[in-house]
């Protein structure tokens, strides 16, 4: 894995945590579909906001090179003559 990544998803493993851990106790009391809008909503804003704070980065651009990686990476698997 490159350095780019691994310092990505190092940077981007406690909002995945925090976004679980929230949504399954936001699940039990207000419902699966409410809690994927709002939770999402509230963990794009906080990491946002940390991201700018602490890492002076913008954590769209960590999404953006992720997103981008995966799905180079399911293309190939799907055409491994490419």
């Amino acid at each position: 894995m490159d350095k780019i990544l691994k310092s990505i998803i190092k940077r981007q493993i406690p909002f995945l945590i925090g976004g679980t851990v929230t949504g399954a106790i936001m699940t039990y009391y207000y419902g699966l579909l409410f809690t994927i809008v709002v939770n999402s909503i509230m963990w794009w804003a906080i990491s946002s906001v940390v991201s700018k704070l602490f890492w002076i980065s913008a954590g769209l651009n960590d999404q953006k090179y992720l997103i981008r990686y995966f799905i180079f990476k399911t293309k190939i698997r799907k055409n491994p003559n490419t």
